[in-house]
Order: structure tokens, then C-alpha cells, then sequence
């Protein structure tokens, strides 16, 4: 498995847009499976944010995403950036594919010099927890309670 990022392979996009519409529409109830592909085409710039990273197996198809995002929520829009878009394929989890790619994104994070980054999760407080993260608060976000999380560089 290697991770590369998204500029290297836009062609996956709308296969990637479909898991990930799949996945958090219920959260982004108002967006479309065009909506999150015009997000993700978002992070085919070569500096800056956002940033997106595809996990590829061993015959570079796709088998999960990161990304590095200004922004991940239509609350919390003083907090930035977001580590967003963990996904690994239903075919290939349980096998530890999850922490690399968040942490890959964290060093990413690191080598930009930010100091702190946050994200949001229904059901994954305790794995992100084990990654060195810390609740920063919860809240009802569309029809959901979340946990929004925080990771500072020291």
C-alpha cells in the first residue's frame, strides 16, 4: 500500500466522490455525489489547501482517502485545518490502512508548521484518542451528535 497524493491520479475522482457521498451524506445531507467531486477537484493544487491523499494497493487501485481541508463543517468556522475524508474501502479495513493514513496526514500537517488540527466523528473518538487526540467539544451536527477533536504540535 502506498499513498499518493490526488494531483497524481484525478482520473479516481468520481469513484472516490461515490464513497465518500456513500459514507457522509447523511452528514452533508444538502450535498450531491457532484458536490463532493468538485470538492475533491478542490485539492488538485499543487500548494496550500486543501489536500487530498489516495491509498493505493498493490495494483494502484484505490483503497482509501485523507485530506487536509480549511474547513470540514458549516459550524466551528473559527477552527482550522481539518484532517477529513478518512476512508478506508470496506474490502481492506481492519487492517491498520486507518492509522497510517490519519497519521500521514498529521506529518503532512506537522511539515506545513501548523500547531494545532481538528476533526469531527460520530463513532471513532477512542481511535483518533490513541493517535494523541483530545475532545474538544460535542454537538448536535445535522441530526447527529459528533465529537470534534483537536491535535496540537508541540
Amino acid at each position: 500500500m502506498q499513498l499518493q497524493n490526488l494531483t497524481t491520479c484525478p482520473d479516481l475522482i468520481p469513484t472516490i466522490a461515490q464513497w465518500h457521498f456513500g459514507e457522509w451524506h447523511a452528514l452533508f445531507p444538502h450535498k450531491s455525489v457532484e458536490d463532493f467531486a468538485a470538492d475533491l477537484r478542490e485539492s488538485l493544487q499543487q500548494d496550500g489547501l486543501p489536500q487530498t491523499w489516495l491509498l493505493l494497493d498493490e495494483q494502484n487501485q484505490p483503497a482509501g482517502t485523507a485530506s487536509l481541508l480549511l474547513s470540514d463543517m458549516t459550524t466551528n468556522q473559527d477552527l482550522s485545518p481539518w484532517l477529513a475524508n478518512i476512508y478506508i474501502h470496506p474490502l481492506q479495513r481492519g487492517k491498520g490502512l486507518g492509522k497510517k493514513v490519519v497519521q500521514h496526514v498529521m506529518n503532512e500537517a506537522r511539515q506545513r508548521g501548523l500547531t494545532t488540527i481538528y476533526l469531527f466523528t460520530e463513532d471513532q473518538q477512542a481511535f483518533y484518542e490513541k493517535l494523541g487526540w483530545e475532545l474538544h467539544h460535542r454537538e448536535f451536527y445535522e441530526n447527529h451528535w459528533v465529537a470534534v477533536m483537536q491535535y496540537e504540535f508541540f
